[in-house]
């Protein structure tokens, strides 16, 4: 893996876990907004306006009305998901299954290994120890984000990963959202097809 690729993987990774607005400072301060900011320098200020790391995840886990309190909150410090994908999770699958994927999806940010040596990302590989693909974790292109997430959710990917012992409670119409992905990619930036 190059080191271009690697630092083209890692921008990818840090836009995922923090998506922002950027405005010159005034007189609308992120504390009268409600939101989380990060001064990067006396006149530049980053209004944080989403966390979305992980797609499928909150949108799984959480009530539509506690995503405001998610969006605002620091990525290992969310005063809602963490607790949300145990509770939720508790519902149909066994406390080992709830306290395996807990430790997996949060905190909701990509997750990547500078120090591997390989030439593929993995969406979950660094938190599953590589069983997703690669160690190296983040996130290629073709990984079908959704169905991964909602097959640790819902079927046994956690299991057949050698994570936990099969609960054998998988709803196996929950698994898929689908929708297959167009593997159109391209060899130059921003390396995915134009929009249909």
């Amino acid at each position: 893996m190059t080191t271009r690729y690697k630092l083209s993987l890692l921008g990818l990774a840090l836009a995922g876990a923090v998506i922002g607005g950027c405005a010159s400072n005034s007189a609308l301060t992120p504390a009268t907004r409600g939101e989380s900011s990060l001064a990067t320098s006396s006149k530049t200020v980053y209004h944080q306006i989403e966390l979305l790391s992980r797609p499928a995840v909150k949108e799984a886990f959480e009530l539509f009305r506690d995503h405001s309190k998610t969006n605002h909150s620091e990525p290992y410090d969310d005063p809602v998901l963490r607790s949300q994908i145990k509770a939720f999770t508790l519902n149909f699958r066994s406390r080992k299954n709830a306290e395996t994927l807990q430790a997996v999806l949060y905190p909701n940010v990509m997750k990547v290994d500078l120090s591997q040596d390989t030439t593929k990302a993995a969406y979950l590989g660094y938190e599953t120890g590589g069983a997703t693909g690669s160690k190296y974790g983040g996130r290629a292109l073709d990984d079908d984000v959704i169905d991964i997430s909602l097959g640790a959710i819902f079927g046994n990917t956690l299991s057949a990963l050698g994570l936990i012992r099969d609960d054998h409670k998988e709803a196996p119409c929950l698994t898929t959202d689908n929708i297959a992905y167009d593997k159109s990619n391209t060899d130059a930036f921003p390396y995915i097809q134009a929009p249909l």
